[in-house]
């Protein structure tokens, strides 16, 4: 064993060596998270004998079975939307009904990878997840660091991988689910454009659309650094060419809805089947029980934070950050719910750089004592399978 652990160091300290010191702690600091993360999961799930959820009234019984207890520590992170990228990258799309939700409205791009990787995992599935998630985890903190430490010097380039690994919905970063590989193509795409490369930063928003719908928004801060960096006027030269294949992703998507389902607007119907149909009511938002109640101010805490660090982003950093936020935060609760929206802002980069520059001792470790709470509650509920993020 001492002498597996020894080869283990010393292979670690040669990858590590191909990088600049502050690159080296926040990898370092994301294996460690890795490690520590999953080890609570595995804790939490097999100490505490939970009752079925009863945060929402769509939660009836039988709705949302109880997960027997395991040591499968593979296995915690299949819940909730992990079973649809499961079912795309094992059996492609498929449309269950005309009332019915299906695997449709789940980009390509994730499934697509966790299916390549399969290989590696054995055929186990949920294990390729897994180790795509953490893979992509660790390269969004790699170019994390290297925006912080090139374009924010003022910033310890460390620090805005600590608030990000601190979130309280960070664990979807390990889970089977998409919000690592996005985080990690939105961070690329940024990098690029501020280093004025548009046609890299347009082909990263293009995977980025490929891999939620999140990713069409990205055409906003790339348009804004367009603008900025080029002028108006270039906007109707061949420069600008680069540009259109942002939303790539997303329209080759929707135009493999229309060949394979005869539906272009396939996505908007089916989303809203999950309770995003762009209609706000007040039944959305009645109190029904204790669960709901502090699911509703924890999704409304998020909403206000969101807001005042959009603005914060606008007149501290970019405005390319800050109008990316605002617009992103915008179209989530125009679809009808805000449901999620913790996990939906955790992939919002601006906000670890406002914190990281946060001056007040105090303040910074408010942030990260109340965040570390919250995410290990998020953790209880996700292996539990109740709601989280």
């Amino acid at each position: 064993m001492a002498e597996f652990l020894c080869a283990v160091g010393a292979k670690w300290r040669r990858f590590s060596a191909c990088f600049d010191p502050a690159t080296r702690r926040a990898l370092a600091m994301t294996v460690a998270w890795l490690v520590l993360v999953n080890l609570f999961a595995v804790m939490a799930f097999n100490r505490l004998n939970l009752a079925p959820d009863t945060a929402f009234e769509w939660m009836s019984a039988g709705a949302v079975r109880p997960v027997p207890q395991s040591w499968d520590v593979i296995d915690l992170h299949n819940r909730w939307d992990a079973y649809w990228y499961l079912t795309i990258a094992e059996g492609g799309y498929d449309l269950r009904g005309e009332n019915d939700i299906s695997n449709v409205v789940f980009f390509p791009l994730y499934p697509f990878i966790v299916r390549m990787l399969s290989p590696v995992a054995g055929g186990n599935l949920v294990l390729a997840g897994w180790i795509a998630s953490s893979l992509f985890l660790i390269l969004a903190v790699g170019i994390l660091t290297r925006l912080t430490r090139e374009f924010h010097p003022e910033l310890d380039p460390v620090l805005p991988t600590l608030f990000l690994l601190a979130y309280p919905a960070a664990f979807f970063l390990n889970a089977v689910y998409s919000e690592s590989l996005f985080l990690f193509l939105s961070l690329s795409m940024i990098f690029f454009a501020l280093r004025r490369n548009f046609l890299l930063a347009s082909v990263c928003a293009a995977l980025a659309s490929a891999t939620r719908i999140a990713g069409v928004f990205l055409c906003v801060p790339l348009l804004v650094e367009f603008i900025q960096a080029r002028g108006w006027r270039s906007l109707l030269t061949r420069q600008a060419w680069p540009l259109m294949l942002a939303p790539a992703g997303a329209l080759v998507f929707f135009v493999y809805h229309w060949i394979a389902f005869d539906d272009f607007f396939l996505y908007l119907k089916v989303q809203r089947l999950y309770g995003r149909d762009f209609n706000i009511e007040d039944s959305d938002y009645t109190i029904r029980s204790n669960p709901d109640l502090i699911n509703t101010a924890y999704d409304s805490a998020f909403i206000l934070a969101t807001i005042l660090m959009g603005f914060i982003a606008l007149r501290r950093f970019r405005l390319s950050y800050g109008v990316y936020m605002l617009v992103s935060l915008a179209v989530v609760l125009g679809s009808g719910t805000s449901l999620g929206i913790a996990r939906y802002s955790m992939v919002l980069f601006p906000i670890y750089f406002i914190a990281a520059g946060i001056r007040s001792t105090v303040g910074r470790s408010a942030w990260l004592f109340g965040s570390a709470l919250l995410l290990a509650l998020n953790i209880i509920c996700f292996v539990n399978h109740y709601w989280a993020g």
